[in-house]
């Protein structure tokens, strides 16, 4: 294939009732307005999906979205997967990889799917073509199986996938997609779609190539980013670190400080020793084979696979051992057993499980078992005891939730469902909002974490906004910081326990993240000085796409973004009340450390912030008309002013 214009991104529509299949070029002005990937499929969500559509219906469409930097060195292989989600609103999720620059260089830049096939199917794309073609013999094969048999099938060592496990196949809460083995994206019920669809797997390959419009300009560009991200010239402490021990690191430090959600919460303090032994000096001592990393990564590996190499698990293989598994297997449960960890969390990638889910919902359930509300007859015979004495009951549970068997088809509802089954009050400690359980980041220490799990329409997503480890401004001179323009109080907004100045961070934040990701790129490279400087950002996309844009419009394009997911949501009925924080962290002290519940007037004084910063309604959380056609969002202005009208009356 020849090369591709950068600043062209086309669009692959598939429609698996009737099996067709064609191509579109997307409006062209859409790259400045809206950037690529996120952003791209924001627009399309919104425009294309109707208000009111079933999750599960044929009329639900799945988008997998690239943008004009993948296939890029600074693109890192990132893409966004979108859809309207079982629970109703946007349901969107960012991984890595290969598999986006190996879609652009087969000709495309999104896929589109409706519809639902009859049987098992998966889409095959190379250069420019695409087949529908029959996937019975995958279904019900896990994802490492899946991976296998496909390219054995396509006998292609370099064909890109996509694919998920018996869990999305069977509907299961927060189901995910899963590529290359470990990568996993969409857990707010992307998995579950797709199983709907009976879409079991997406492979492409291309041979053709990507060009930059300007290529001087590029990499200068380029050169300059790298600078700020090289391990010797970095300004930033954390970027050694981060790109050398990656998030686990954070399990130790999380203790001292009174973040690290254990015991379901119950408390936040962990024994030292224990999260020393599940910590990443062990793990990369012990565990580790392989470094790994995605397309174009400028940092070392910040994947690793593992093998256990003695025990009861002995051989036991994964990958990606992040922040969340030492919090959802290790101090939420109290288990300080990383042989059990691994395999918990390998299992889950293996039944394309969300692990946020099965760690948070096998919490839920050990607190209930603690206080009497579950008993061994509601368990399967199986001891679920904090600590984990039964660590073989708990694999095996792993496995029922994934296939819905016994006690197994209750959690695999999700916490939020299973505690309004079972009662009893339970629902006081699922630690879930929206209906999506958290992730490993915990509130009571830190406001703006608070309130930014809070309001994110798809649930708990941290990188939608990028804390606890953001870029720490004191690594900018004041001059640096003045030129940014950032109109807000850096001292006071970096303050954890101070709700001034949070919503304002929060925007900020989450309008730069959505910049990031809809170029894409990896909100895990905003280190040294990228997370508040985004001009370097800037730079690359101007001389790849040959788009001239001022910073401010630059910016601007993440606005857009923030605005057209909280419009999704807002149509489908949520609003203000749906903007909490998980029920335990507004109505309990945390022990020993003596930090207060989140108040309804600390609370409430930040999402105000948030509201009045962004020009959406206090009461409702609706985008004001004004905003809305500020932005040249002129056709969601219009869909919403009933809506508006109608929250008036």
């Amino acid at each position: 294939m020849s090369a591709r214009e950068n600043s062209v991104q086309k669009i692959l529509r598939v429609d698996l009732s009737s099996r067709n299949t064609y191509t579109e070029v997307l409006p062209k002005e859409w790259t400045a307005k809206y950037l690529g990937s996120r952003g791209i499929n924001a627009r399309l969500l919104f425009n294309e999906v109707p208000a009111g559509t079933d999750p599960f219906g044929t009329d639900n469409i799945l988008y997998l979205g690239t943008g004009p930097m993948d296939g890029l060195p600074t693109g890192n292989g990132r893409m966004s997967v979108a859809c309207k989600g079982p629970r109703g609103s946007v349901a969107e999720g960012s991984f890595g990889g290969f598999f986006g620059p190996e879609l652009r260089r087969a000709g495309f830049d999104y896929i589109a799917i409706r519809g639902k096939a009859e049987k098992p199917v998966y889409l095959f794309i190379h250069d420019g073509e695409a087949e529908i073609r029959d996937a019975s013999h995958l279904w019900d094969l896990t994802t490492d199986k899946t991976d296998a048999a496909l390219r054995r099938e396509l006998a292609d060592a370099n064909v890109q996938l996509r694919y998920i496990g018996p869990a999305a196949e069977n509907l299961v809460h927060s189901s995910v997609i899963m590529g290359n083995i470990n990568n996993s994206g969409g857990r707010a019920g992307c998995g579950e779609v797709m199983g709907s669809k009976k879409l079991k797997a997406i492979a492409v390959r291309g041979t053709g190539r990507i060009r930059v419009a300007d290529y001087p300009g590029f990499i200068e560009a380029y050169q300059m980013f790298r600078k700020r991200l090289d391990l010797a010239t970095s300004r930033d402490p954390w970027t050694p670190v981060w790109s050398t021990y990656g998030a686990p690191v954070l399990a130790r430090l999380f203790t001292d400080i009174g973040n690290l959600m254990t015991r379901n919460a119950q408390e936040m303090r962990w024994d030292e020793e224990k999260a020393t032994r599940i910590g990443s000096e062990v793990y990369l001592d012990k565990y580790v084979t392989k470094g790994k990393a995605c397309f174009g990564c400028p940092w070392p590996a910040c994947q690793k696979l593992y093998q256990i190499p003695s025990g009861k698990y002995q051989g036991f293989k994964g990958g990606n051992y992040w922040a969340g598994q030492p919090v959802v297997f290790g101090s939420l449960i109290d288990n300080d057993d990383l042989d059990l960890i691994l395999v918990l969390s390998g299992l889950c990638n293996q039944y394309g499980l969300d692990v946020f889910h099965v760690g948070y919902t096998i919490a839920w359930a050990m607190e209930c078992y603690e206080k009497g509300i579950l008993t061994r007859e509601d368990t399967d015979g199986l001891e679920l005891t904090f600590g984990c004495q039964d660590k073989d009951g708990l694999i095996d549970l792993v496995r029922k939730i994934a296939y819905k068997e016994g006690f197994g088809e209750l959690l695999a509802k999700g916490c939020s469902e299973a505690s309004k089954i079972i009662g009893h009050d339970s629902e006081r400690f699922c630690l879930s909002v929206k209906g999506q359980e958290l992730e490993g980041i915990a509130e009571r220490n830190l406001y703006m974490v608070a309130l930014g799990i809070a309001v994110s329409e798809v649930g708990p997503d941290h990188t939608r906004w990028y804390p606890p480890y953001p870029c720490n401004p004191n690594l900018m001179t004041k001059e640096e910081l003045s030129s940014l323009g950032i109109d807000l109080d850096l001292r006071l907004a970096f303050q954890g326990r101070n709700p001034e100045e949070k919503g304002k961070l929060l925007r900020w934040f989450t309008i730069s993240r959505a910049v990031i990701e809809s170029l894409p790129g990896c909100v895990f490279l905003v280190r040294d000085t990228l997370g508040f400087d985004k001009r370097p950002w800037w730079q690359l996309f101007q001389s790849a796409t040959g788009t001239a844009l001022e910073y401010s419009e630059f910016l601007r394009a993440g606005e857009r973004l923030m605005n057209l997911d909280r419009a999704f949501h807002v149509r489908e009925g949520f609003g203000r009340k749906d903007d909490r924080v998980p029920i335990r962290m507004a109505t309990e002290d945390v022990p020993f450390f003596n930090y207060p519940r989140i108040t309804d007037d600390v609370f409430n004084h930040m999402l105000d912030e948030y509201y009045q910063e962004n020009g959406w309604d206090l009461k409702t959380s609706i985008p004001s008309q004004e905003k809305l056609l500020e932005l040249g969002l002129d056709d969601v202005a219009k869909s919403l002013k009933d809506i508006s009208m109608e929250s008036e009356r």
